[in-house]
C-alpha cells in the first residue's frame, strides 16, 4: 500500500501508518478515507504534512492499483502519557461537490434549454475540476431540458444527480478525482460465485418493507416555455400484494423523461433490499475488488435460495499490520441498469 500527500511544498510518501480505510463508492460522488500515522512534532515534513486546513492532495495506491485521489479533510490530534498516533480522513477531489452550494456568480440559478453538459462545466469551474461522459450516456448528457432551476440551498451534487435522474444516468466519479456520468454494467461475469459453504465469508441480507411503494407515479405539469404535460406509473414486484402507492411531480425534463423518472425513483426503492458480503482478502484473482462488479449467490440461510445476481455498489477496504478484510454492499442489478426488476424471492418447496 502507498500513500502520496502533496503538501504543496514537496510530494511525501507516508511510510508509518496503520488502520487504513478506504471506501470505494459507485453512486456517489466521493471514495472516502482515514488512517492512523506516526506524527513528529520535531519533524519539519511531518508538520508541514499535517498542517491543518490545508486540504492536502492524496493518492492512494495499492500494487500498482490506484484507489483513490482525494483531499484531507479532518485531523485529529491527541496527547497524553502515552504517544497517540494522529488520525487523517479525507474523500475524493469531488466530495467538494456534496459540501458546497452553486456560488452566487454563477446566479441565475435558472437553467433554460441547456444541457447537463453545459451546466455541468458551468458550475465545475471555480473549482478546477472536470469529468468526463461513459459513450453509454453521451447523447444523453447532452440532450437538452426545457428549463430546471436550482435551490440556493441544494448542493451543488444534489442539483446534478437530480439532473441526472430525469434521464436514468448515473453521477459518480474516477479514481483519478474526475466527475463521470456513465450507466453501470451488469452483464459481465461475476468476479465471485458464492454460497453457504464459503469458511472465510460471511453475508447478510436486508430487507426495508416501509421505503418500498407498489405503484409509483411521476407526474409533469406543461411549463410556459411550451413543455408538455405527462404521467408514467411503474409497479415495483417486491410490493406484489398491499397498496402502497407514490406520487412525485418532476420539475426538470420534458414529458417524454417522466417514464424515466418513475424508474429510476423505483431502482432508488429496490435499495431497500441490500446484501452486504465480508471476506478476508482486497483481492479476487489478483485483482483489487471495486464496485460496479457482479457477484452471484446462492446461500438459503440468507433466503436466497436459487443463484441470484447482485451488483457491487461501494467496497470498504481495512487494512491494518495484521490483516486486510473488504467489505462489499451489494444491490440487485435493476437498481442500476433500467431493467425491469423481477421478484427473487418465489416460495421454495423443500418437500
Amino acid at each position: 500500500m502507498i500513500l502520496k500527500i502533496n503538501d504543496r511544498i514537496r510530494n511525501t510518501q507516508v511510510k508509518f501508518f496503520n488502520s487504513l480505510d478506504v471506501t470505494l463508492a459507485y453512486d456517489s460522488v466521493a471514495s472516502v478515507f482515514s488512517f492512523d500515522f506516526y506524527f513528529d512534532p520535531e519533524d519539519q515534513k511531518l508538520i508541514d504534512l499535517a498542517c491543518i486546513g490545508h486540504y492536502h492532495l492524496v493518492t492512494i495506491e495499492d500494487e500498482g492499483d490506484l484507489l483513490l485521489t482525494g483531499v484531507i479533510l479532518n485531523e485529529s490530534f491527541s496527547s497524553s502519557a502515552t504517544r497517540k498516533m494522529v488520525k487523517i480522513t479525507g474523500y475524493s477531489s469531488t466530495g467538494v461537490l456534496e459540501d458546497c452550494q452553486i456560488p452566487t456568480s454563477l446566479y441565475p440559478l435558472q437553467n433554460d434549454k441547456l444541457t447537463l453538459a453545459e451546466i455541468t462545466s458551468k458550475l465545475l469551474k471555480p473549482f478546477e475540476l472536470s469529468y468526463t461522459v461513459d459513450s453509454s450516456v453521451s447523447s444523453l448528457v447532452n440532450s437538452t431540458y426545457d428549463t430546471t432551476t436550482a435551490n440556493e440551498s441544494q448542493s451543488i451534487r444534489s442539483y446534478l444527480s437530480d439532473l441526472a435522474s430525469q434521464k436514468n444516468i448515473i453521477l459518480t466519479h474516477t479514481t483519478e478525482g474526475k466527475l463521470l456520468y456513465t450507466r453501470a454494467t451488469t452483464n459481465k461475469k461475476p468476479i465471485l460465485e458464492l454460497d453457504e459453504s464459503g469458511a472465510d465469508i460471511s453475508m447478510n441480507l436486508t430487507f426495508n418493507g416501509q421505503g418500498m411503494h407498489s405503484d409509483i407515479t411521476v407526474m409533469k405539469q406543461a411549463s410556459a416555455e411550451g413543455g408538455n404535460a405527462g404521467e408514467s406509473t411503474v409497479k415495483n414486484p417486491f410490493v406484489p400484494y398491499v397498496y402502497r402507492p407514490m406520487v412525485k411531480v418532476q420539475n426538470s425534463g420534458n414529458d417524454n423523461d417522466t417514464e424515466l423518472a418513475a424508474k429510476n425513483i423505483l431502482a432508488k426503492e429496490l435499495k431497500n433490499l441490500k446484501l452486504t458480503i465480508t471476506l478476508n482478502s482486497w483481492r479476487v484473482n489478483g485483482k483489487i475488488i471495486t464496485p460496479n462488479n457482479i457477484v452471484s449467490v446462492k446461500n438459503k440461510e440468507i433466503y436466497i435460495f436459487t443463484k441470484t445476481r447482485f451488483f457491487i455498489e461501494s467496497v470498504q477496504l481495512k487494512g491494518t499490520t495484521e490483516a486486510q478484510t473488504a467489505v462489499l454492499n451489494c444491490y440487485l442489478p435493476s437498481v442500476y441498469d433500467g431493467s425491469t426488476p423481477k421478484y427473487i424471492f418465489d416460495h421454495i418447496n423443500l418437500h
